[in-house]
């Protein structure tokens, strides 16, 4: 019975997100330059399991492209809006590949995977679900596939407005370190071998 729960203690810490090490993209416009305005020439970030980080700033005339490129074996789990400001509306949507090909003013619903308006008080929401559900739009449930998302923020108030999102990722591949523990929780399920007593000869 012990040796049962401490298999099932230590596969539920291998397989568990907190397993994986802990890195991140941590991306300011303030600090890192300027998000890209060019739906064909997106802003290139590689993300990592885990959470990672885009902070910018957004107005009627600078709008903020950017591609997300996810490890292999990872998918994306939800974006929560960590910062925003403005006065109206600010205006996120995203496209699977590398470039964005609908462009302001004309975009072409059917062709986005999802979209999304959010104010200063849906901080804290996870706006990939609403993107998932977005009326016309391609759609997802749960998570989107695929390992490369162009996106697109946009403000069309001359005031302009600031933006924070967390990008969750998580893998479905185990790290090296889970099957180390997994095998070393398997040793500890398995009964030894026991070398049998001869019984004495009557």
């Amino acid at each position: 019975m012990l040796r049962s729960s401490l298999f099932a203690s230590a596969a539920l810490f291998a397989l568990s997100p907190s397993a994986a090490p802990a890195a991140f993209l941590n991306y300011n416009e303030v600090s890192n330059g300027d998000l890209s305005s060019n739906p064909l020439v997106p802003t290139l970030l590689s993300v990592e399991i885990g959470s990672n980080f885009i902070e910018g700033s957004v107005d009627y005339r600078d709008r903020d492209y950017f591609t997300l490129t996810l490890p292999v074996g990872a998918h994306l789990t939800a974006i929560i809006l960590r910062a925003s400001s403005g006065s109206e509306a600010t205006f996120l949507s995203f496209q699977s590949g590398s470039t964005f090909t609908e462009l302001p003013g004309g975009a072409d619903l059917r062709n986005l995977l999802g979209y999304a308006s959010f104010f200063h008080s849906d901080i804290g929401t996870d706006l990939l679900q609403t993107l998932g559900s977005a009326s016309d739009a391609i759609g997802f449930k749960d998570s989107p596939a695929g390992e490369m998302f162009t996106f697109w923020v946009d403000q069309s108030n001359p005031g302009g407005a600031n933006y924070k999102f967390e990008f969750i990722i998580a893998s479905d591949i185990p790290t090296p370190g889970t099957f180390a523990i997994l095998a070393a929780a398997v040793a500890i399920a398995l009964p030894r071998n026991r070398r049998a007593t001869p019984k004495p000869l009557p």
